[in-house]
């Protein structure tokens, strides 16, 4: 199978994450230290403890993000979010 460089595909859990985290720890200040660093060592670290959800379209891309608007799959997220907050804060990496 021959691939195109011009392929298009999005993990939609990174614009997920990314919103969840900064409108609860960015936003709010709670982290200890909100540098780009950390914000992306915890960013990172959370999705690598999530299910990816490639998707190549925009009706892809809704239905994912409307799947995760279920109350229960937020409160997964944010759980991940607070473990790496946790990791992240304790030891950050600068």
């Amino acid at each position: 199978m021959k691939y195109s460089h011009e392929l298009n595909f999005l993990n939609v859990m990174e614009p997920i994450v990314r919103d969840m985290l900064e409108e609860h720890y960015v936003q709010t200040r709670i982290l200890s230290c909100a540098c780009d660093k950390c914000t992306l060592d915890i960013l990172l670290l959370t999705l690598n403890h999530l299910p990816p959800h490639y998707t190549s379209s925009q009706e892809g891309e809704a239905y994912i993000k409307a799947y995760y608007l279920n109350p229960q799959q937020q409160s997964d997220i944010l759980r991940e979010i607070t473990k790496a907050v946790q990791i992240i804060q304790e030891r950050p990496n600068h």
